[in-house]
């Protein structure tokens, strides 16, 4: 029993052990009993690795948040961008009664279809306005405060358009559009940013998608009610304009349930424990079950401005691959399909009544494609779907162009119908990339600091692609006629190149880290 010896583990269980021998002849014995004990900083990188490795589980919190902020924020802001098609001739037709009983103006058809333009386009303009404000009173008023305000102005420009018939003021229509399309651009700008800020490493996918599938089936919704059957008709087109408020209304009170960004607390108001707070919220577990997310979610506070961004590197990149791609997903023709879809189907031989109901299916193919996408998005790389996307895309697009010159010089049947097929197609395919990641690949490639400002940037190319399209298509069909779909097809090849030379792959591994960044 002369004898002491140390033996030293690994760093994590360092530790001396007293080991007895009874002489030098005898084998020695190490027990080492106590492998189990760790030190505070082993617990920690222990319980964040198994946290990470295990697939997260939802919350019954952010599922609830998402469905209220679907059905106030996103589902409104579709079904807004798609209200108007419908009910155009009917709406045409209130305005010059209105403008003539009320003024004594008589409007030619031309300048009816340019204050028509007018009215449609001003919606637009309100996003372009709503985006550029949105990242700034995002940090002003935080996510919460900004959601309610996009509630509000919703609930206000629905009671506009349910008024302005019964009061015969055009001016209603014209405040009511360009209130509702500020709101949209509010919610470009903060939802997405919102949803991701809230949702765990392994299911930003999703949650990203989310906003597309709101907006998507909103659009679908305004298509549906806006049949002549429904609510499209003379007597009822107040209600289809104001019918969105119902929604806003109905969950406005569930604004005081939902938490605010655990991250924006923590950045931008520097709320540490509040952050905390509603991180275990969120995530259904005690504050010490969460705590590992604390090194991924958070990040020191920092000011960051648009000039600091065009400065850096590497934020100056995400900028401009998070315009690039919205600005590519608009000049890729899908507003044009859903917009002038009824009216193409028309020319190629169908009835008002199969072109309407053929618009229709296409606004269900979108949706149904969207909800899927959720299902498989984080199992593939954001740049992979984008490529197969909108490669896939320009096959159909290349196919509806084809179609539409045969049948401008050729009767033929079947070559109708084969246009609806390639229309579909393209609806679906789009719907697999192209439709949702431009959304939040944005908040994917930029940390809290820099994310506003490029989420306002987004939402601002997004309206301003959408609405050089809306503004220049109707003279672009009247110079080249059924070529006109031709400069969509230039714009998304190009588009392909950009995606394969330049977009990162923003997949998130099981680590809950990007597979590359920017």
């Amino acid at each position: 029993m002369t004898t002491l010896a140390t033996h030293t583990m690994n760093t994590d269980d360092q530790r001396i052990i007293l080991l007895e021998a009874s002489d030098l002849d005898d084998e020695m014995e190490f027990k080492n009993t106590e492998n189990e004990i760790k030190t505070p900083d082993s617990n920690y990188l222990l319980d964040k690795s198994e946290c990470q490795i295990k697939e997260s589980k939802v919350s019954r919190i952010l599922i609830f948040t998402t469905i209220t902020i679907s059905l106030g924020c996103s589902i409104p802001t579709g079904y807004n961008t798609g209200v108007v098609n419908a009910p155009a001739l009917v709406m045409k037709q209130w305005c010059n009664e209105t403008i003539v009983n009320r003024y004594g103006v008589h409007f030619t058809p031309t300048q009816l279809d340019g204050l028509w333009s007018i009215l449609v386009s001003i919606f637009l303009l309100g996003g372009i306005a709503g985006g550029i404000a949105g990242g700034k009173l995002a940090d002003i008023l935080g996510r919460k405060g900004t959601l309610k305000l996009i509630y509000l102005i919703y609930l206000v420009s629905g009671v506009l358009f349910i008024s302005c018939k019964t009061l015969a003021m055009v001016e209603l229509f014209f405040i009511a559009r360009l209130l509702s399309g500020l709101s949209a651009g509010l919610t470009m700008t903060t939802v997405p940013m919102y949803l991701l800020e809230l949702s765990p490493s392994d299911k930003k996918g999703i949650f990203g998608v989310m906003f597309t599938v709101g907006l998507n089936f909103g659009l679908l919704f305004s298509q549906l009610l806006g049949l002549e059957s429904i609510l499209g008709s003379e007597s009822l087109w107040p209600f289809l304009f104001s019918f969105y408020a119902s929604l806003v209304l109905l969950v406005f009170p569930t604004l005081s349930f939902i938490p605010e960004s655990p991250k924006y607390l923590y950045t931008i108001r520097n709320e540490r424990s509040k952050a905390l707070s509603e991180l275990s919220r969120l995530r259904g577990k005690p504050i010490s079950d969460v705590s590992w997310e604390l090194e991924d979610l958070f990040a020191s506070p920092e000011v960051w401005t648009l000039k600091r961004i065009l400065l850096e590197p590497a934020s100056f990149k995400a900028l401009i691959i998070t315009c690039t791609l919205m600005l590519g997903q608009q000049l890729s023709g899908i507003n044009v399909v859903f917009y002038y879809s009824t009216e193409i189907l028309i020319k190629s031989g169908l009835s008002v009544y199969w072109a309407q109901y053929a618009n229709l299916g296409a606004g269900s193919v979108g949706f149904i494609v969207t909800v899927m996408s959720a299902l498989f998005i984080d199992r593939f790389g954001r740049k992979s779907l984008l490529l197969f996307s909108v490669t896939v895309s320009v096959v159909m697009l290349s196919a509806i162009l084809t179609s539409i010159v045969v049948l401008t010089h050729n009767s033929i049947t079947w070559v109708s119908y084969l246009l609806i097929i390639f229309i579909f197609g393209y609806v679906l395919f789009y719907g697999f990339g192209l439709g949702p990641i431009p959304f939040f690949i944005g908040s994917e490639l930029t940390d809290v600091g820099p994310r506003p400002i490029i989420m306002s940037a987004m939402a601002v190319s997004n309206w301003t692609g959408n609405f050089l399209v809306g503004l220049t298509f109707p003279f672009i069909n009247n110079m080249i006629k059924e070529y006109s779909f031709s400069p969509f097809v230039m714009f998304t090849i190009l588009l392909i190149v950009f995606i394969w030379k330049v977009v990162p792959e923003t997949k998130i591994s099981s680590s809950g880290l990007r597979s590359n960044n920017v």
